[in-house]
């Protein structure tokens, strides 16, 4: 059964395994000083302190997420998102924070979700994605996330960075780690051909 979003921000969200497993490894991985950030799915907002307030933006389908998000980082903007268009101009952003994200959605809506990435990334943008994936040597790890999560689309790493490539996406994988010893985690980073072109 889905949580409150209260009890989703203190129980799945504290600030210590917030900092550990994902503050600390994008500080550590991309240089956030006067970048534009945008946290596209981000649910009640804990990846907005690592932000500067004037240059983030979260966006988040859950209207009670975002209302929550508001009332805890009141300094920081969140809007809630209609699952089609993300309401940012052209060439503007540039990172795309993916963090815990793509485990929730079908692969046809991902695909229509990078032909907006593009769209907003600045030509030196990137996609910084970050997601719990399926290992062939952890399978009870694998057994304990799916049995979890609510997530419906855990994928293996192959199979995230292959929904990448096929919607024309150079992709790094930066590290793969364990969370609280039962998540696998993968940490990628992916920038648009058709940007590294121009």
């Amino acid at each position: 059964m889905p949580l409150s979003p209260r009890l989703y921000h203190w129980f799945v969200r504290p600030q210590w395994i917030t900092k550990k497993y994902i503050h600390d490894h994008v500080r550590h991985h991309v240089p956030l000083e006067d970048k534009s950030v945008l946290d596209f799915g981000s649910g009640t907002g804990a990846n907005c302190s690592i932000c500067h307030s004037d240059r983030y933006l979260g966006i988040e389908p859950d209207r009670n997420r975002v209302f929550l998000a508001r009332r805890l980082y009141p300094n920081h903007k969140f809007e809630v998102f209609d699952e089609q268009n993300i309401p940012i101009d052209n060439s503007s952003i540039d990172y795309i924070f993916v963090i815990a994200v793509l485990h929730h959605i079908p692969d046809e809506l991902i695909q229509s979700y990078l032909l907006e990435f593009e769209r907003i990334l600045k030509p030196e943008g990137k996609i910084i994605v970050m997601e719990p994936y399926l290992c062939k040597e952890r399978k009870l790890n694998n057994r304990f996330m799916i049995w979890y999560d609510d997530g419906k689309y855990i994928r293996s790493e192959h199979d995230y960075l292959d929904l990448f490539h096929a919607g024309r996406y150079e992709c790094q994988v930066v590290k793969k780690f364990t969370k609280c010893f039962l998540y696998n985690e993968i940490f990628f980073t992916a920038v648009p051909t058709a940007k590294r072109e121009l």
